[in-house]
């Protein structure tokens, strides 16, 4: 890993800065001016340095908050119609950073949120937590990258997704998150300590408790008997056990690992229903990694979504279209 920290920076020393001129860099809640100018100062030098090997120059700006959920309940993302309201994570992964798309003059950009807790360390390179903290701001900028490429080939769509059917709407929520992670875990691999174990035991949890869960869903199901409410909750389990997975690939992809080098992931696939699906979406990533930025549709990303409807199955919810264009939803039995 250090080794590929290294070819990170030597690819850099001659390249410019791709970061736009002037970004704004907001602060909130800081204890004192002089903390915050100091933080600001020091994050738009990594964001500066990183800019050198990922193209940011769809950089839309930044915000630093102590107070990270209210900055993201507060930020103006430009869109018109309900694009969803930000909100911190609030499962067992602590969502302490965030990349999302914003509508800039009609230029689908990117802003960073940072939360200010987890990126101070960046002023004191003796800190314990340096190395993370350059790792946290470099993933960032790796999905300013991959949502910049995502929307020159295909305009429009970034932040704008409207999908003619509730099943194309679900299979591209788990497409587009687990692309996107697995893209960016793999750019700013080399950045910082890119948290390796981290993201190997979020993926091991998910992977240990995801049909649990679901099932749960699908009992509470014969109780309330709301169909959309336990077909989104369903699905929001299996989609984050993809998109921890492709957390997990894209960070191997990126430090130049394989499966052998993790034996506690080798062990817990092992005879797992999940492993083929495993390994379908590591290839399913490799194609469209193999088109960066040049797919000619997006139907180039559905391999993800058809794995989504086949781990939704095996986890015991079926979708079918209805001929007035409506979505048959089948439960079976669990428990």
């Amino acid at each position: 890993m250090e080794e590929q920290a290294t070819s990170q920076a030597e690819k850099s020393i001659d390249r410019l800065p791709t970061a736009p001129e002037g970004y704004n860099i907001c602060l909130r809640a800081f204890d004192s001016e002089e903390r915050a100018r100091s933080v600001g100062d020091t994050i738009a030098f990594v964001i500066r340095e990183v800019s050198r090997v990922l193209d940011l120059s769809r950089l839309d700006g930044v915000t630093v908050a102590y107070d990270y959920a209210e900055a993201l309940r507060d930020l103006d993302r430009g869109f018109t119609g309900n694009t969803g309201e930000l909100k911190a994570s609030d499962n067992e992964v602590v969502g302490i950073a965030i990349t999302t798309s914003v509508l800039r003059d009609g230029i689908a950009k990117s802003h960073i949120v940072l939360h200010a807790a987890y990126v101070e360390q960046l002023t004191d390179p003796k800190n314990e937590f340096f190395s993370a903290a350059i790792h946290t701001v470099a993933h960032e900028c790796a999905h300013v990258e991959v949502n910049h490429r995502f929307d020159d080939a295909f305009p429009g769509m970034v932040g704008r997704e409207r999908f003619p059917t509730l099943r194309a709407h679900l299979r591209w929520q788990t497409i587009l998150s687990c692309w996107d992670e697995f893209a960016a875990t793999l750019l700013s691999a080399g950045f910082g300590d890119p948290a390796t174990r981290g993201y190997e035991t979020n993926f091991l949890r998910a992977l240990s408790e995801s049909r649990q869960k679901a099932d749960a869903h699908i009992v509470s199901f014969a109780r309330h008997g709301n169909v959309r409410q336990a077909l989104d909750a369903v699905h929001d389990v299996y989609s984050n056990l993809l998109k921890f997975a492709a957390y997990h690939l894209g960070n191997m992809r990126g430090c130049e690992l394989t499966l052998a080098d993790f034996p506690e992931t080798t062990e817990a696939l092992a005879k797992h229903w999940f492993a083929p699906y495993w390994k379908r979406l590591s290839d399913a990533c490799e194609r469209i990694l193999a088109n960066y930025g040049k797919w000619p549709s997006p139907s180039s990303f559905e391999l993800i979504g058809e794995l989504l409807e086949e781990v939704m199955a095996e986890g015991g919810v079926q979708l079918q279209d209805n001929p007035d264009g409506g979505l048959h939803v089948r439960f079976a039995q669990v428990g």
